[in-house]
C-alpha cells in the first residue's frame, strides 16, 4: 500500500505527494488535556473503500479519524501576480485543498486515484506519561505509531475567543426550519466544535422590539434568554451583547440605531434610554452582567468616529455597568472602549499608541478578516501556510493581548457553495468586495452535520500553546519568551519551517514537564 505520513501542521493536496514532514513512520505526541494529530496520505487507490484500526493504545487515548475532502481555493483574491513572495500565496490558484475533515464513515474521497485520513488521538487529562509504541493499520497495512505523552497537563482557558456563528446560515445550507428540533440538534454539535477551538464566547440577538406610541418602546427578551442559556449549556462562558449601532455608510458620519434611528438624534436618544436599561436588568437578573460586553458600531472610521466617541459615552451615560468593545483600526477613537480589538497589523503599526490605552486601564485584543491581505502578516486563508493560522495566539502570549475575534465560523455568503467557492462576493452596507480564500468559515455543512476543518484544528492547537507558554511563564518567563521568540517574533515576521516549529513546540512541552 502506498502511504506517506504528513505532520498536521502543514497543508495537503491532493495532487501532491512529498512534504517537508513526509514519513513513513507516524510520530506524534501531546499534552495531557490535548489531542496528538497527524495526516495520512493514500495514494494509487482503486477503491474509496478503506479499513482502519488501531493496535493497543495506552488507558486515556482515544482515537478520532476524518476523512480528508478536498475543498477548491479557486483564485489568490487580492494578490497580484507582481506581489507574489514567498508564502504569499503559499501556491498559486486554482487548486484543491485538504481543508475540510469529513467525518470517517469508510470510505475516502479520491481524486485520481489519492485521499487521505486525519487522525485525531485524544489524550485525558489523567493519561500516563511516555512513550508508547503501538500500530495504526490502514487495509491491513500496519504503519508503526510512536506517540510520546508529555506530562504537562492543558491548563484552564484564560484568553476570551469569539468567532462568529451564523445560525440562518446553519439552517438553510441543512435545509432545515430555523428553530426547529432539527436545528438545535446541529447547533449544538456546531457549538461543540467552537468549544473544541476553545472559543468560550458568543455573540447573542434574539431580542424582539415593538414601537407602541410616538418615542415609545417595549422590548421582548424570551428568544434572546434562551439563546444564552443554550450557549451556556454547550459551554460557553462570556457573551457579546447585539450591537448598539451600524454604520449608516462606510463614508458617512451618521451612525444608526435599531436599523435606521440616528444615533445622535431625539428618536435616537429616546430609543437608547429605554433599550439599554432593559437589557441591563434582564442581565442583572440572570447574572450575567459581568459576563457581557457590547459592541458599539462595527469597524468605526475617519468618517464615523466622531459620532462613534459620542455614541460611546452616551450609552455609558446610561449603563455604565456594561463593558464596550468593537473590532477597528487605529483612528482617533481614545477614550470610547474598554476592550480594543485591533487588527493584528494595526497592532503591529500603532503597538505604542494602544498600548497607552491598556496602560490607562482597557483592554487589548487582536482580530483578522477580510485583512491584513499583505506580505507577511499572518491570518487563515487558505492560500496560507498552515502555520499562519497557527501563529494566531503566539501573537497574543508575545503581547499579552487577551482575546481574539473573527467575524466568521460559518458565515457562507449567498449562493456560496463553500466545497468548491472561497472567494465569494461580500456586501457590507454600501461595500462590495470578494473574500480572501476561507474567511467565510472554519467549519463546512457536511451531510446532515457540521465538518470542522483543519484550519479550526490550527486555532485550537494555537490556543493551547497560548496557555501553554502562559503556563510556563509563570515560574520560567524567560524561557516562555525564548521559546516564543524561536518561532514568532511580531504579527508579520514567523517560523515556517515545519520542523523548527515542530521543535520549538516538544521543547515547550518538555519544559513544562
Amino acid at each position: 500500500m502506498k502511504y506517506n505520513v504528513v505532520s498536521s501542521v502543514e497543508f495537503t493536496y491532493p495532487d501532491i505527494w512529498d512534504y517537508p514532514s513526509s514519513a513513513q513512520v507516524i510520530d506524534t505526541f501531546a499534552a495531557r488535556g490535548s489531542y496528538a494529530t497527524y495526516q495520512i496520505l493514500l495514494g494509487d487507490r482503486a477503491s474509496a473503500d478503506v479499513s482502519v484500526s488501531f493496535g493497543e493504545l495506552p488507558a486515556g487515548v482515544a482515537p478520532e479519524v476524518y476523512t480528508l475532502t478536498p475543498v477548491q481555493v479557486e483564485r489568490n483574491h487580492g494578490i497580484a501576480p507582481e506581489q507574489r513572495q514567498p508564502h504569499y500565496p503559499e501556491r498559486v490558484a486554482p487548486y484543491w485543498l485538504y481543508d475540510c475533515l469529513r467525518t470517517f464513515d469508510g470510505t475516502l474521497d479520491l481524486t485520481d486515484g489519492a485521499g487521505g485520513l486525519y487522525v485525531s488521538l485524544k489524550v485525558d487529562r489523567d493519561a500516563e506519561p511516555g512513550d508508547y509504541t503501538t500500530v495504526m493499520t490502514v487495509d491491513g497495512t500496519e504503519i508503526p505509531l510512536n506517540l510520546k505523552i508529555y506530562r504537562a497537563v492543558l491548563p484552564d482557558e484564560t484568553m476570551k475567543m469569539i468567532v462568529g456563528y451564523n445560525a440562518g446560515t446553519c439552517a438553510k445550507y441543512h435545509g432545515v426550519a430555523l428553530y426547529s428540533d432539527e436545528y438545535f440538534a446541529l447547533e449544538e454539535q456546531y457549538l461543540a466544535m467552537l468549544r473544541r477551538m476553545h472559543q468560550n464566547m458568543m455573540y447573542t440577538g434574539g431580542i424582539k422590539k415593538t414601537l407602541v406610541g410616538e418615542n415609545k418602546w417595549e422590548f421582548d427578551f424570551t428568544d434572546f434568554v434562551a439563546q444564552v442559556k443554550r450557549y451556556e449549556k454547550a459551554g460557553m462562558k462570556y457573551f457579546n451583547a447585539p450591537s448598539v449601532g451600524w454604520r449608516q455608510s462606510w463614508s458617512a458620519s451618521t451612525i444608526l440605531v435599531n436599523g435606521n434611528i440616528p444615533s445622535m438624534s431625539y428618536e435616537g436618544y429616546c430609543y437608547l434610554t429605554q433599550y439599554l436599561p432593559a437589557l441591563r436588568d434582564v442581565l442583572k437578573e440572570n447574572g450575567w452582567l459581568d459576563r457581557f460586553v457590547m459592541g458599539v458600531a462595527d469597524e468605526p472610521n475617519a468618517a464615523n468616529c466622531t459620532e462613534f466617541r459620542a455614541l460611546c459615552g452616551l450609552i455609558r451615560k446610561i449603563v455604565p455597568e456594561i463593558r464596550l468593545i468593537d473590532a477597528m483600526s487605529y483612528g482617533n477613537l481614545h477614550g470610547a472602549l474598554d476592550i480594543w480589538v485591533p487588527l493584528n497589523a494595526e497592532y503591529d503599526r500603532h503597538r505604542a499608541e494602544l498600548e497607552s490605552l491598556r496602560a490607562a486601564g482597557d483592554e487589548i485584543w487582536h482580530y483578522v478578516c477580510c485583512g491584513p491581505r499583505e506580505p507577511g502578516y499572518i491570518n487563515r486563508f487558505m492560500d496560507y501556510p498552515l502555520l499562519s493560522t497557527r501563529y494566531l495566539h503566539w501573537g497574543n502570549y508575545k503581547y499579552d493581548l487577551t482575546g481574539f475575534l473573527h467575524w466568521a465560523a460559518n458565515c457562507y455568503q449567498p449562493g456560496q457553495d463553500p466545497f468548491v467557492q472561497n472567494c465569494p462576493e461580500h456586501h457590507n452596507t454600501d461595500s462590495v468586495c470578494y473574500l480572501p480564500a476561507g474567511d467565510t468559515h472554519v467549519i463546512y455543512p457536511g451531510r446532515g452535520e457540521p465538518w470542522m476543518s483543519i484550519r479550526l484544528e490550527a486555532e485550537r492547537e494555537s490556543a493551547e500553546e497560548y496557555e501553554l507558554l502562559r503556563e510556563l511563564a509563570k515560574t520560567d518567563k524567560a524561557k516562555a519568551d525564548e521559546l516564543c521568540e524561536n518561532v514568532f517574533q511580531s504579527f508579520k515576521d514567523v517560523e515556517y519551517d515545519v520542523a523548527k516549529f515542530t521543535a520549538n513546540k516538544k521543547a515547550l512541552l518538555e519544559a513544562l514537564s
